[in-house]
C-alpha cells in the first residue's frame, strides 16, 4: 500500500510540475512580447508609420495598459473558473493580437491589437499562482513559483537575443511570424499538458463561504488583507533594479557614470543582473521552503541589497567589477520572488489568484512609476543622484519584511505533493 501511495505521489508530483512548467511557458511568451517591442522598434516604426520615439513609447505602452486593465478581472476569473480553460482563452486572445500586428500596416489598428496582446498577457503570472496553489501546499510553493518566474524571465532574453538574430538574418516580418508560430506551439502544449488539479481532488479551499463570495466581495477581502500589501510592495521595490536599469535607463546610467569606454559592455552588465536573478530565485525559494519561513531571508536580503548597492557610488569601477556587482545584486534581489508565495500563504486558497492580481498591480504599476521617477531624478540630479532611489527603496523593503508574518499555518486541503 505504501509503495502504491508513493507511486501515486510521484505521478502527482510529475503532473503538477508539468502543469506549472507548461503554464510558465505562457509567462515566457508574455515577457517575450515585451522584449520584441524593443527588438522590432525600427521595424514597427516604419511598418505602422509611427512618427517618432515618443509616439513609439505610447504605442508600446498599450501592451502594459492592457495588462493593468485586466489584472483585477484576471484574478477574479481564475479563482472562479477552470485555470486551463482560462489559459487557453487568454493565449488565443494574445495570438489574435499577434496575428493582427502581422496583418495590419497602419497605426490605429496596430494600437488596438497591441492592447489585445496586453489583455491576454495579464493572465500569465496569475495563472501560474493558481496552478501552484492547486498542486502544492503553499508552504512548499517557493521553489515551483521561483522556477516558473525564472523560465518566464528567459522569455525576455529570448525575445532580445533570438529575435535579434532572426531580424539580422531575415526581416521583421519573419520575426513576427516566428513569434506567432511559437505562440501556437505554446497553446497546443497548454491543451495537452496543463491539468487544473490532481485527479479526484476537491478544489483546494479552506472556507466554502469564501469560495462562494461574489467577485466584488472577494476583491474587497483581498484588499483588506495587509499582508498582500506588504508582500506586494516588497516585491515591487526589490524589483526596481530590473525595472529601472534592465528595462529602462541601465546602459545610459553605466555610460554616464562610469565612462564611454563601457558602452559595449553595458548590455553584459545588465544581463549579469538578470542571470543573478534567475539563479537566485529558485535557490532562495528552495531554501525558504526547507526553512518553513520566508521572513528571515527576506529581511536579510533587504539588508544585503542595500549594502551591495553602495559600491556603485565609486565611479572608478571597471566593467568586470560592475558585472560581478550586478550579478550579486541579482542573486540577492531575487528575494523579490518570495513575495509571491507569501501572498499565496496569506490568503484563503480560493482567493489566491485574486490576491495575485492586486500584487501584480503593485509590482507592474510600481515599475512604471519607478521608471518615471528615475527619469525625473535624472533631469534634476543626474544619473548618480537618480541611482540613490534604489538603495533607499531597498532600505524600505526591510521595514515591509518586518511586518510580514513569520509563519503562515497550512490552509485548506493539503496538495498531493510537498515538493
Amino acid at each position: 500500500m505504501t509503495s502504491e501511495k508513493a507511486a501515486l505521489d510521484n505521478q502527482s508530483s510529475f503532473r503538477g510540475w508539468l502543469s506549472v512548467i507548461t503554464s510558465a511557458m505562457f509567462f515566457f511568451y508574455w515577457l517575450n512580447q515585451n522584449a520584441l517591442n524593443g527588438t522590432l522598434a525600427e521595424y514597427y516604426i516604419l511598418k505602422y508609420h509611427i512618427a517618432g520615439a515618443i509616439n513609439y513609447s505610447t504605442f508600446t505602452s498599450m501592451y502594459l495598459i492592457g495588462n493593468v486593465i485586466m489584472f483585477i478581472p484576471a484574478g477574479l476569473i481564475l479563482d472562479k473558473f477552470s485555470t486551463k480553460i482560462v489559459l487557453i482563452l487568454s493565449t488565443l486572445t494574445m495570438l489574435i493580437g499577434v496575428l493582427g500586428l502581422i496583418l495590419v500596416n497602419s497605426l490605429t489598428p496596430a494600437i488596438i491589437f497591441m492592447l489585445v496582446v496586453g489583455f491576454g498577457g495579464a493572465f500569465a503570472l496569475i495563472a501560474i499562482m493558481r496552478i501552484v496553489a492547486n498542486w502544492f501546499v503553499m508552504e512548499k510553493s517557493g521553489f515551483p513559483i521561483a522556477m516558473a518566474i525564472t523560465l518566464g524571465m528567459l522569455g525576455g532574453t529570448f525575445g532580445s537575443s533570438i529575435g535579434s538574430i532572426i531580424l539580422n538574418n531575415s526581416s521583421g516580418h519573419t520575426v513576427q511570424v516566428s513569434n506567432l508560430i511559437l505562440g501556437i506551439i505554446i497553446l497546443i502544449s497548454i491543451i495537452l499538458f496543463v491539468k487544473d488539479k490532481p485527479e479526484g481532488a476537491s478544489v483546494n479551499i479552506s472556507d466554502e463561504e469564501t469560495a462562494n463570495l461574489p467577485m466584488g466581495s472577494s476583491f474587497m477581502k483581498v484588499l483588506a488583507n495587509p499582508q498582500n500589501w506588504f508582500a506586494g510592495l516588497y516585491t515591487s521595490l526589490l524589483n526596481f533594479p530590473i525595472m529601472v536599469l534592465v528595462f529602462s535607463a541601465g546602459p545610459a546610467y553605466i555610460i554616464h557614470v562610469f565612462g564611454e569606454n563601457l558602452k559595449s559592455t553595458a548590455p553584459s552588465i545588465m544581463s549579469a543582473l538578470l542571470v543573478g536573478t534567475m539563479i537566485g530565485g529558485p535557490l532562495l525559494g528552495k531554501i525558504t521552503d526547507s526553512m518553513g519561513s520566508r521572513k528571515p531571508l527576506m529581511m536579510l536580503c533587504s539588508i544585503l541589497t542595500f549594502f551591495i548597492m553602495l559600491p556603485m557610488y565609486y565611479t572608478g569601477l571597471n566593467g568586470t567589477a560592475l558585472i560581478i556587482i550586478f550579478f550579486v545584486m541579482g542573486l540577492i534581489t531575487s528575494a523579490q520572488n518570495l513575495g509571491y508565495p507569501v501572498i499565496g500563504e496569506s490568503n484563503d486558497p480560493a482567493l489566491v489568484a485574486t490576491a495575485m492580481s492586486l500584487g501584480s498591480i503593485l509590482i507592474m504599476g510600481g515599475g512604471a512609476v519607478a521608471q518615471n521617477v528615475f527619469g525625473f531624478l535624472i533631469n534634476h540630479y543626474g544619473y548618480q543622484g537618480a541611482y540613490t532611489m534604489l538603495p533607499v527603496c531597498a532600505f524600505i523593503t526591510l521595514f515591509l519584511a518586518i511586518f510580514i508574518k513569520n509563519k503562515i499555518p497550512v490552509q485548506g486541503t493539503e496538495a498531493l505533493n510537498n515538493c
